[in-house]
């Protein structure tokens, strides 16, 4: 399913994405790892050294101990031995020694003896002669074997250079393929070049073009929850995901801004979920693993800091401490309690973020002061609705009046200058609210969407009257959500859960928008199947005039290029490039200077505004002495 649409404005995104940045958290967490590491290293080069010293003293020791013990060898009988290795019996005469042919025999006693020995000398000295001429033949003939070897290898070394090469090859061109990087000295292939390749080819695909438009989708399929960015390239209008981020929870709406929680310019989406934490997102991370910084939701300080103080008594050899339940309910300061519902980011103020809860309050964020330890960043909770809140939807110039909408069927304007409450005017719906819209060239009219299909518009300098015009947009299902052409005048979509998309044409028949009492209502100027399903979310695209972006059930996106549309063209073209008719400005500039300004009239516990009635009171006195003098 898919919950929420919105388009990135073009020219806020990187065109050139970055593939990973380090979260502050990670970056202190790396830092204490290598202090942790360098500790233990440190102690680790003091074990070994007394280790080593020791096993070194242990080896002198042990050599000590060896020299002092007395080695003790078996007796042997020499009668038992040869006798050839009897040496007792062998002479001392180093002349016989070397006369001898084994070492000398032995000495006879007798005459008899001697010629025997003789004899056995004479055997001896034979049977090692014939040993010693078969090993000097073996030897001969494997250097007889070796040199036929070598003679065979070189005959047929001598052939292979002789013979001619019959085979047919086409020669290859190396200078053009070195010219086109395809291939080296040799034939072998560049491996520095293909990796140079192959990242030059994912870079072309993260890459973003001047013409290529973004859109955000909040979707869930089954159990898994993700921000998918697709990006639609408007002159092939091929639509493809560029990147995703998975998400801990299902989403429920999607905010864009362009500021971060230190001040920086940036591509960012805050994401509202059934969790009471608001987590907002870098889009210009492609492999992104934790937001950038949350407003609320759950409190993991304390889980934190006992990482840190766990790690660092694991190091010292002391024992863990446990978890403790915190005292606000493991929620951070100023966080809402239930499911973040609808959020809209400040255009004017771009450091204000305002978030409307099942809780049943609005909550209105300086995500500058995000780290403040007493409200964690909130500057104003409002609790004027009994339903659960919305829409949320910041005035397009006046950056301090927020509109909201609940399903307790009413739709109020807030100051968002004052946190306590007290300047928040109402009406009623004839059902619940399902979406809320300014109109972007007549910032005075807002309009609203009901459960039961009908949308009303009021002239905020006069709200608590009748609205300007109301009429039933859907009759199937209601209205699911709302969205005007900010580039177009008087264009306004609407899509419903009959899994259509209508447009509505809110100006009169002279080009001028409607005005309360007359008997015209908008126009209707097509309705299209977008072929996903039931819709939830339609949005258009703020740069060009003529895209639209939906999603609902159907777990598909939906563009609708009315570029095309004949009809749509006749309508609403020649409104474009600031083609609001002077008849418009005129009328708007008459309303603005004869209507008192809605902003001062929220502002009407004001010491300026009590002056000015006041003022307005005493003049109407005067007036009615004058008659009086005037009727004597």
């Amino acid at each position: 399913m898919i919950s929420s649409v919105i388009w990135v404005p073009q020219g806020v995104a990187d065109p050139t994405p970055k593939r990973y940045e380090m979260s502050p958290a990670e970056i202190e967490m790396l830092e204490q790892q290598a202090e942790m590491e360098d500790q233990l290293e440190q102690d680790g080069d003091d074990d070994d050294d007394d280790d080593n010293a020791d096993q070194e003293e242990e080896a002198i020791m042990g050599q000590r101990r060896k020299s002092t013990q007395k080695i003790v060898l078996p007796t042997i009988d020499p009668s038992t031995l040869p006798a050839e290795l009897r040496m007792d019996d062998y002479s001392d005469d180093e002349d016989e020694v070397r006369d001898a042919t084994v070492g000398n025999l032995l000495i006879p006693d007798e005459e008899e003896e001697e010629d025997d020995s003789d004899n056995e000398n004479e055997d001896l000295v034979k049977e090692m002669e014939e040993v010693t001429n078969e090993e000097k033949n073996e030897e001969k003939n494997d250097d007889d074997l070796e040199d036929k070897d070598s003679d065979s290898d070189s005959d047929s070394d001598d052939s292979l250079e002789d013979a001619v090469d019959t085979r047919e090859y086409t020669p290859v061109d190396v200078e053009g393929l070195e010219a086109m990087k395809l291939g080296t000295e040799g034939g072998q292939m560049f491996e520095d070049d293909q990796a140079d390749l192959d990242d030059s080819s994912d870079v072309e695909d993260t890459n973003l073009k001047e013409n290529d438009a973004l859109i955000l989708v909040a979707k869930t399929e089954e159990d898994f929850a993700s921000l998918e960015v697709y990006v639609y390239e408007q002159v092939t209008g091929n639509l493809f995901v560029h990147h995703d981020i998975a998400l801990p929870t299902f989403p429920l709406c999607l905010s864009h801004g362009t500021m971060n929680h230190e001040g920086n310019d940036g591509n960012y989406v805050a994401i509202g979920s059934f969790s009471p934490g608001i987590e907002v997102w870098n889009l210009d991370v492609l492999d992104a693993l934790e937001p950038t910084f949350i407003l609320g939701g759950e409190d993991t300080s304390a889980a934190d800091d006992l990482m840190k103080l766990n790690m660092a008594r694991a190091s010292s050899g002391k024992a863990l401490k446990k978890k403790k339940t915190s005292s606000n309910g493991g929620l951070k300061p100023g966080s809402h309690t239930d499911a973040v519902m609808s959020l809209a980011w400040n255009n004017v103020h771009r450091q204000v973020l305002a978030s409307g809860s099942a809780d049943c309050t609005v909550k209105v964020w300086d995500i500058t002061q995000v780290s403040n330890t007493t409200n964690g960043g909130v500057a104003a909770t409002f609790s004027h609705h009994r339903g659960k809140v919305q829409s949320l939807a910041w005035h397009p110039t006046e950056g301090t009046i927020l509109a909201t909408g609940a399903f307790d069927q009413t739709v109020a304007l807030v100051d968002a200058r004052t946190n306590d409450g007290s300047n928040v005017k109402k009406v009623k719906l004839p059902a619940d609210c399902e979406a809320i819209a300014w109109d972007p060239f007549n910032s005075q009219y807002l309009s609203a969407a009901s459960e039961d299909g009908t949308i009303s518009c009021w002239d905020v300098r006069k709200f608590g009257q009748k609205p300007v015009w109301t009429f039933v947009a859907h009759e199937f299902g209601g209205v699911s959500d709302m969205s005007y052409n900010s580039q177009v005048p008087g264009m306004l979509a609407t899509c419903a859960i009959d899994k259509t998309v209508a447009l509505w044409d809110t100006y009169g028949p002279n080009a001028t928008p409607q005005q309360s009492g007359s008997i015209a209502r908008p126009h209707p100027c097509g309705q299209k199947e977008m072929g996903v399903g039931k819709l939830y979310s339609v949005s258009f695209y703020p740069s060009t005039p003529w895209l639209l972006g939906c999603g609902g059930g159907g777990n598909s996106l939906s563009i609708w290029d009315m570029s095309s549309e004949a009809a749509i063209q006749n309508r609403f073209g020649e409104r474009i490039n600031g083609g609001v008719s002077a008849a418009v400005e005129e009328e708007a500039d008459t309303g603005l200077a004869q209507t008192e300004d809605f902003e001062a009239m929220m502002a009407a516990g004001d010491a300026a505004t009590e002056k000015a009635r006041d003022q307005v009171k005493k003049s109407k006195r005067n007036t009615k002495k004058k008659a009086h003098r005037k009727g004597r």
